[in-house]
């Protein structure tokens, strides 16, 4: 299992535009976008809109990532492309004859996540480090927030929250893709299923209940972290996002046991 995770890395490390515009583009363009806005204020008035925010809420804030749906069109790709490359250079009949097809998906499965956690590790230290930047241009920095978490546990709460959601959306498109053996059939539906999400949220409102989608679930988890909201529907939106995990993990398995790869 481990000299296939590192097999994949490996192919994954050789394939840069994979990498790129999978994986490290989302939090380049966001930490550019903040230090251009940031910029243009201070061009512009003299003074910084966040230089007295606080580093480590600014920080777990920024791990917000996870549920912009631009960033998550990036991601699909990415994920998308490590499997369907298999498909579409037809090296499935090379692997499967050799090794179980478990850990042949769990080996890949493993590897995005892994890509996943280090673009939203680039994310969090580009950020920390722009807010520290800006420090010295701006009022002196905030102690961290009252709430249910702060500091250090708020940040590793929010990249817990990041990770699941984006774990979520690697085992929908790993799964699509294997149905479908397309990339684009299965980077659509993750880009257009949390702007349905949100536009199913506002149409319907509050009072009916949380949805049972990934964004919807992820954003209340996020609620309770950063603004205090009501516990039970931050522990209702976990138990959606592992079940949406488990679910589609399982789907993605089932699927890719019974399709014929000797000759694919």
């Amino acid at each position: 299992m481990m000299a296939l995770l590192r097999g994949e890395l490996l192919k994954l490390s050789r394939q840069p535009a994979i990498l790129f515009w999978g994986f490290l583009a989302a939090p380049l363009f966001s930490l550019l976008f903040k230090a251009a806005t940031e910029g243009f204020v201070l061009l512009r008035s003299g003074f910084t809109v966040h230089g007295g925010a606080d580093v480590l809420l600014s920080g777990a804030k920024s791990l917000g990532i996870s549920g912009n749906s631009l960033a998550q069109l990036l991601y699909a790709m990415g994920v998308a492309s490590v499997f369907f490359n298999e498909y579409r250079f037809s090296t499935w009949r090379l692997l499967v004859p050799r090794t179980s097809r478990t850990h042949l998906l769990a080996a890949k499965f493993f590897a995005c996540l892994i890509c996943l956690a280090a673009s939203l590790l680039l994310t969090l230290f580009g950020d920390l480090a722009l807010r520290l930047a800006l420090s010295f241009l701006g009022p002196p920095i905030l102690p961290p927030a009252d709430g249910p978490a702060s500091g250090v546990v708020l940040i590793a709460a929010a990249f817990a929250t990041a990770f699941l959601e984006l774990g979520v959306l690697a085992a929908l498109v790993s799964a699509i893709t294997i149905a479908t053996r397309s990339l684009i059939a299965a980077v659509i539906p993750a880009f257009l299923l949390p702007i349905a999400a949100t536009l199913l949220q506002i149409y319907l409102g509050q009072d009916d209940g949380m949805l049972p989608l990934t964004s919807i679930a992820a954003d209340a988890i996020r609620n309770w972290l950063f603004s205090a909201a009501p516990s039970l529907p931050a522990i209702e939106g976990l138990g959606i996002l592992i079940l949406w995990l488990i679910a589609a993990a399982s789907l993605a398995c089932l699927i890719f046991h019974r399709q014929e790869l000797a000759s694919e």
